[in-house]
């Protein structure tokens, strides 16, 4: 999978994925804190709700919180999801 980050403004970033534009991640600075940047995931689930948005935490720059995101769609790509290769491979 492809992916890439999108400004939404100065403070608040966006990870997509190309291939359908979907939002998986986003960073973003508190207004009036100019240290902290905040991390969050979206799970790729439909249908999308409250739950589905998973914090990962608070970082010191805007680099950290963006690799925190990066990380974990990464590992999610590389990580066997049984029952979604099982029906691709046998074609059930």
């Amino acid at each position: 999978m492809k992916y890439d980050w999108k400004n939404e403004t100065s403070s608040v970033k966006h990870f997509y994925r190309i291939e359908d534009g979907k939002i998986l991640g986003t960073v973003w600075q508190y207004v009036n804190n100019n240290l902290i940047w905040c991390s969050k995931i979206h799970e790729d689930e439909f249908p999308f709700t409250n739950s589905s948005e998973k914090h990962i935490g608070h970082f010191v720059s805007e680099d950290y919180a963006k690799r925190s995101v990066e990380k974990h769609w990464h590992t999610e790509d590389s990580t066997l999801n049984w029952e979604t290769d099982r029906r691709q491979i046998h074609g059930s």
